[in-house]
């Protein structure tokens, strides 16, 4: 019956309720104020307080005040009793076993730690997390600031770290192999290639060699053919300077037979008349007295008259009034060069054939010198290789050691990361409220800027400028990253592009051969010996190289591994842009786990704004207040009322009990001639007093 008649009661107020909600709407709307609008956040914090408060009346009505579902509830969210203190410590055993499993796998296949070191390792911490998270509050807070810790400067530092491991064990290490690929690719190619030109060398020689041969053996021929010609053109030569000899001793001969010729027929011009003469009797006797007028005697001496300029008419040739036989001589011998020109030969080979190598080495020491040579160079790199998961294990442990100076600072410093409106600051406020007392909400403008509250959007000016160094730090370290990455990737599609083309090669058809004979000239002695070389030369047989077995074979890239390093790059972003927000998470959790630190902690944080608030002459009325107006006349010493029964100035001064010096009642500062800076105003009656 009571249960009905409270129900009935809070039906009531709820409509009254309603009620005044609804007339202060209507209010609002006639007197046309403007209706101030919530922000995102708050109606976000309305819908939550909503969600629930709806969510706590659906529970209670399933399951009411006195029942057992009640009751365990009761008894968990008590932090003194037994079933609350034994679910977290189960819970804290199990989370710490499940951390410890967490630490073994990443210590053994991510920084590829040995298994004996490994389980050393996660033996230690499984012992620390299981007990400290089963039984102890301080372990607890500090394994859950590890988590914002992450957005620090510290945490992003070891997810680089662990990225670098990744690149080093990664894309770094495929890149080396790679380039020993390469390397032994070029030193096969080139052992390859000099084995090719040593090949080609012994083929350019066997035809010249051959030719060489043939063509001495032909010039030997010839040779004999052109002494044998020789010989007997010298016999016919002795044979022609003979006759010649002879016809020249016969010129005295030929010269009597001429004078006798001359002096038997005459000249010419006397041996024409004379035929003439004849032929003119013949004619008249021929013809007879009637046509003996065509005979003219004139007529046909004229054509005797060119005859005059003739001596004689037998007459030597001027070859034989000369040296016959020295003519003769000189034509012979030009005859007998003109055969010698003609069947003259001479060889000579010329055969240019330029190679220049480095034997003091074989190519497998060229090829094993370049390997070691990348090796070395590559030294430093795996050096780091190694230290790189001890430097990892380093950072991790400097991040547990933030947390806890983190969770010392907070409990002992007072001013440390102090900036934030929290819950207990406001119900502080709220408190001072009721009493009627000076509040610091809402904030003015200037102290927005430094205190913000802990689910604000907005950013103090300290957060801005983290949040800027972190956006810098994390676009050099994405390119670093990434350069790894495109070096691997971009080495393995070279070699898989040489790979792909090599092995794809077009078969090239032999060319015309250099190897020849040029033989100068023209002429038919040229063209046969042509024909005759052409027909013994030797066509230069090249063998046809192949590259195949020397093309590189690449270690593809590791896909998952690039996935990893990505994923950590996301992560990495993430951590820096949130980096504030997530640093807040801290303040919570030390909130959490000591309350009333926090609560002495805003405290402070209110004075200390309180404190800011005021000015100088504020400061100084309070103070003054404190000291003076506040004072009671039972205060007074016995020297202040021996002060005031004195009658003369003689006694004052006797007991000493004169009036001070002008001074100042805040700094206690006296008036000194000589400076300026302590000259103390005449008429002020509130800072300078003679008491």
């Amino acid at each position: 019956m009571a249960y009905l008649t409270s129900l009935w009661k809070a039906r009531i107020i709820e409509k009254y309720r309603q009620e005044y909600e609804n007339e202060k709407f209507n209010s609002l709307l006639t007197s046309k104020t403007e209706i101030p609008q919530k922000t995102i956040m708050q109606r976000w914090r309305c819908y939550g307080q909503n969600t629930k408060r709806r969510m706590t009346g659906q529970l209670k009505q399933w399951f009411p005040d006195g029942s057992s579902v009640s009751n365990l509830y009761f008894y968990l969210k008590s932090d003194h009793a037994l079933p609350s203190f034994v679910l977290k410590s189960l819970i804290g055993f199990i989370g710490g076993i499940v951390l410890t499993y967490l630490c073994f796998i990443f210590f053994v296949y991510q920084l590829s730690i040995s298994l004996f070191h490994a389980t050393i390792m996660s033996c230690i911490i499984g012992v620390l997390l299981t007990l400290g998270l089963a039984f102890s509050c301080r372990m607890r807070c500090l394994v859950f600031l590890l988590i914002p810790q992450l957005f620090s400067r510290v945490g992003r530092y070891t997810l680089t770290c662990y990225a670098l491991v990744l690149i080093l064990t990664g894309p770094a290490t495929n890149t080396l192999r790679n380039s020993e690929v390469l390397t032994e690719s070029m030193a096969c190619s080139q052992e390859q290639i000099k084995t090719n030109v040593k090949h080609i060398t012994q083929t350019v020689k066997k035809p010249f060699n051959a030719m060489k041969e043939s063509i001495k053996l032909m010039v030997d021929g010839m040779k004999r053919v052109t002494s044998k010609i020789n010989r007997i053109i010298s016999k016919i030569s002795t044979l022609v300077i003979s006759i010649g000899d002879v016809i020249q001793s016969s010129y005295s001969w030929l010269n009597s037979i001429g004078d006798i010729c001359t002096r038997k027929i005459g000249t010419p011009y006397d041996h024409c008349l004379r035929a003439i003469n004849r032929g003119m009797l013949n004619c008249r006797k021929t013809l007879g007295k009637d046509l003996a007028w065509l005979c003219n005697n004139a007529a046909a001496k004229s054509a005797c008259l060119t005859l005059q300029t003739n001596k004689s008419i037998c007459i030597v040739p001027d070859y034989a009034t000369t040296s016959f036989a020295a003519t003769l001589k000189r034509r012979v011998r030009n005859y007998i060069t003109r055969i010698n020109r003609t069947f003259f030969i001479d060889a000579q080979f010329h055969h240019i054939y330029t190679y220049s190598s480095n034997d003091k080495s074989t190519p497998s020491q060229i090829a094993a010198g370049i390997v070691t040579e990348i090796r070395k160079r590559a030294d430093p790199l795996l050096t780091w290789l190694s230290w790189s998961s001890c430097i990892t294990s380093l950072f991790l442990l400097l991040i547990i050691f933030r947390a806890k100076y983190y969770q010392h600072m907070f409990e002992t410093r007072s001013r440390f990361d102090n900036f934030y409106v929290t819950k207990e600051l406001r119900e502080l406020d709220f408190q001072r409220y009721k009493e009627g007392r000076e509040t610091v909400l809402p904030l003015n403008r200037r102290e927005r800027a430094k205190y913000i509250c802990i689910s604000s959007f907005f950013l103090v000016s300290s957060e801005k400028v983290y949040l800027t160094r972190s956006m810098v730090f994390m676009a050099i370290t994405t390119f670093k990253l990434l350069i790894h990455m495109v070096a691997d990737y971009s080495l393995y599609w070279v070699l898989m592009t040489i790979r792909y083309h090599g092995s794809r090669q077009t078969p090239l058809s032999p060319g015309p051969s250099d190897a020849g004979v040029h033989v100068s000239g023209n002429g038919i002695v040229r063209d046969f010996i042509s024909s005759l070389l052409k027909s013994i030369t030797s066509p230069l047989l090249s063998q046809k190289p192949t590259t195949v077995n020397c093309l590189p074979n690449p270690y593809p890239p590791d896909l998952q591994r690039y996935v990893q390093i990505a994923i950590l790059i996301v992560f990495l972003w993430f951590f820096a842009l949130f980096e504030p927000y997530g640093l807040r998470f801290r303040h919570v959790i030390m909130g959490h786990y000591q309350p009333d630190r926090a609560k002495t902690r805003a405290a402070w944080l209110y004075n200390h704004i309180l404190r800011t608030r005021g000015n100088f002459m504020k400061f100084a009325r309070r103070k003054l207040h404190r000291e003076y107006k506040y004072s009671a006349d039972d205060n007074l010493t016995f020297r202040y009322w021996i002060d005031s029964i004195m009658p003369c100035w003689c006694l004052r001064y006797v007991f000493g009990t004169l009036p001070k010096e002008l001074h100042c009642l805040l700094c206690s500062t006296f008036e000194e001639i000589n400076d300026s800076d302590t000259k103390l105003i005449k008429y002020c009656s509130i800072f300078h007093s003679t008491n």
